[in-house]
């Protein structure tokens, strides 16, 4: 067991101060840490990527140098560094991420090859988000029926979609075509390319269209809109006024998972986070093709191109969790992902079993966040030998290696983990330009109460600011 020195991301779109938890749980993680108020605090990152990578807090080493230097035994030509297939976030979000999607790993590399300021990595990005607040998003486009009902209350959303494109589809919808059918999918397409040639070509036709929406929103006219959509379709418009995205959620779904519940998706879907905090987990990768709601790249050409356009109840993207076997204590969230698999891992005090209770061994790398509790873990490897002993605590992000036991020896509270793992190789990162905003190292501030802040080494810790939203 290593315990990590992890990367935080201070993006626009993050919670500020205390008000975040990323910010809360790496300040009681690191005593040595500071809060700035007026910082937004969005993200950190525990995993290897280069655009946010973790550092062992006793050496000081890159996590993917270490995984290299343990894996060498049975390797001929030595990696520098090696790479996990993942990477776990927890997230604060106080205003909507840009609407994007994630590319395959085949079109990942062709983006890559055309586009590699853009687009750095070759590998693709499924994701997976597990509510710790009520949490909020837009994922897959709604079912055509509830598309169609907001084409009928909404002429505007009509409008700019295409009047004769929108009829095509609403007459496809009414004759019961399915919505696997790859007829509907294109009549979709065809409308969504029309109303995306908005963001850059028509941006002053969207202003009044959109003021009229909100009108007809506060006259009461719904749609198949809910009470909650509606609130998100104000608060979008007073974030990114005029912008083409505030009309997204009357195309896509809005879902709200409470603490505990879970969504997965796959490459190609639509989606924009909303708010709350998450943990969150994701391909190696941080390529994104966004298409509104985002001072950033929009690359509309390759986004509509790299959609699937998928009409699909909610329920679809829920991940349904299991308990571990022989576990209790352990709850699995397990997607159609080799990427990577999300065990929720809670404890509580007393134990209504026994004062030490086992995290099992995996045969693959993994790391371990703990968000609430503190206790004693001991690690043991195979052959039940007794390797090391930590004390953790609220904030602890651990790697824990192959074949590798735990017990939580002596707990005096309730403990909640996150653990993220998957037995899969992860991608190759050596030729990978780094990303085009460099991180800024913070020198240390000893006596201020209000900055995130670390030793003066930036490899140990680097904030990088990304403008996606506002703050």
């Amino acid at each position: 067991m290593e315990k990590l020195k992890c990367h935080v991301q201070t993006y626009a779109w993050g919670k500020k101060g205390m008000a975040s938890e990323v910010a809360r749980v790496y300040a009681t993680g690191n005593p040595d840490a500071y809060v700035d108020e007026n910082t937004c605090y969005a993200e950190l990152w525990m995993g290897t990527h280069p655009d946010g990578p973790c550092y062992l807090q006793r050496s000081q080493k890159k996590l993917s140098q270490y995984i290299a230097e343990s894996g060498t035994a049975t390797r001929q030509k030595v990696p520098t560094e090696r790479h996990l297939p993942f990477i776990m976030k927890l997230m604060s979000i106080q205003h909507s991420l840009s609407v994007q999607v994630h590319p395959t790993k085949e079109q990942a590399a062709r983006l890559n090859d055309r586009d590699p300021v853009h687009y750095p990595d070759r590998n693709h990005k499924p994701e997976l988000a597990y509510a710790l607040t009520r949490f909020e998003l837009l994922c897959g486009f709604r079912p055509a029926n509830q598309i169609c009902v907001n084409f009928e209350a909404f002429p505007e959303l009509k409008r700019l979609m295409g009047e004769d494109t929108s009829e095509a589809f609403q007459i496809l919808t009414r004759a019961g075509i399915d919505e696997e059918c790859e007829t509907l999918k294109s009549a979709l397409a065809v409308c969504f390319r029309n109303f995306m040639k908005h963001a850059k070509d028509a941006v002053d036709e969207v202003k009044p269209l959109l003021k009229s929406v909100l009108a007809k929103l506060i006259r009461g006219v719904r749609g198949s809109l809910s009470e909650d959509t509606v609130a998100v379709i104000q608060k979008m418009s007073r974030d990114f006024p005029g912008d083409i995205g505030c009309f997204m959620p009357m195309l896509l779904n809005h879902i709200i998972l409470s603490p505990g519940e879970c969504c997965y998706y796959a490459t190609q879907e639509l989606h924009a986070y909303l708010s709350g905090e998450c943990v969150e987990c994701v391909s190696c990768s941080n390529n994104t093709i966004r298409a509104a709601c985002t001072s950033k790249f929009i690359d509309i050409d390759t986004l509509c191109e790299v959609v699937n356009y998928r009409m699909t109840d909610p329920s679809y993207y829920i991940v349904t969790p299991t308990v571990l076997k022989n576990f209790p204590h352990i709850r699995v969230y397990d997607p159609d992902c080799e990427d990577f698999t999300l065990h929720e891992i809670k404890i509580s005090f007393p134990s209504t079993s026994s004062q030490v209770l086992i995290i099992p061994s995996l045969d693959c790398g993994s790391i371990m966040l703990i968000v609430e509790g503190q206790g004693i873990i001991e690690s043991y490897s195979v052959g039940q030998k007794k390797q090391n002993s930590i004390s953790v605590k609220r904030g602890d992000a651990i790697y824990i290696e192959s074949y590798t036991e735990m017990r939580i020896v002596r707990y005096t509270r309730d403990i909640l983990a996150y653990r993220t793992f998957s037995c899969e190789e992860g991608p190759d990162h050596s030729l990978r330009s780094t990303s085009g905003i460099a991180p800024t190292a913070i020198p240390t501030k000893s006596h201020h109460t209000n900055s995130l802040i670390v030793e003066d080494d930036a490899k140990i810790f680097n904030i990088e600011t990304e403008m996606d939203g506002i703050c």
